[in-house]
């Protein structure tokens, strides 16, 4: 039979080439799966372990990058390592936006970033936000609103307004004038609800709200 009388290939490289003529596409195709895991690890491994996940949202100015990192900064001092790894790390997410400006993309992948995130991501307990915002995240759930009202002296026991403190007023003064940046005068920290919502059981929420009070608390302390 012509499969008795064939002829074995002979030696390493004859059989190598032999296994590549059969299982070439195969073999790409795990190379390519073998480098895309080895990357998304690698990725995973470095990245930061953030103590807090703050969204800055706004509809009346987009803020830019330098403006966000400053404003990072002076938050940093506020923060504390709640998940003991030796730092504080802080990570703002920009859903700024100008309600009246901006591009009708952008507007609307920064209002479907945000919606996610309001309703998803348990991480993100802290937000910045400015009145116009905060109506709009109203908007999405009359009944029973995102932003917790925890007692804080502005919009209606829910925010802490920080325009006027040094957390906006130091990167005013030391963010480069000269590019015409425009800052909010009515941002206000706030906490997302959590009581009478789907994320009440999940687990570590209660510690996740405390930090996130805390947190707060810090900020008014040594700004009123």
């Amino acid at each position: 039979m012509a499969g008795e009388n064939s002829v074995k290939p002979k030696g390493i490289k004859a059989k190598i080439e032999n296994f590549w003529y059969h299982y070439k596409y195969h073999s790409i195709a795990l190379i390519i799966v073998f480098v895309t895991l080895a990357v998304s690890i690698t990725q995973c491994s470095l990245k930061p372990d953030y103590d807090y996940k703050i969204v800055v949202a706004t509809r009346s100015m987009t803020l830019s990058t330098i403006q966000l990192d400053a404003v990072k900064s002076e938050l940093n001092r506020y923060g504390e390592d709640v998940n003991g790894d030796g730092e504080v790390n802080l990570l703002l997410v920009d859903c700024t936006l100008d309600g009246n400006t901006s591009d009708y993309q952008t507007l609307l992948a920064k209002q479907q970033k945000l919606m996610a995130l309001l309703m998803t991501d348990t991480e993100a307990m802290l937000f910045l936000t400015d009145d116009k915002c905060l109506e709009w995240i109203d908007s999405l759930n009359e009944r029973s609103h995102f932003i917790a009202d925890t007692g804080l002296p502005h919009n209606n026991g829910r925010g802490f307004l920080i325009s006027d403190t040094h957390i906006i007023q130091n990167p005013k003064a030391t963010v480069n004038a000269e590019k015409g940046l425009r800052w909010p005068n009515d941002l206000s920290i706030c906490r997302r609800k959590i009581k009478d919502t789907v994320f009440e059981e999940k687990d570590g929420i209660d510690k996740a709200v405390s930090d996130a009070d805390a947190f707060i608390g810090r900020i008014i302390k040594q700004n009123s």
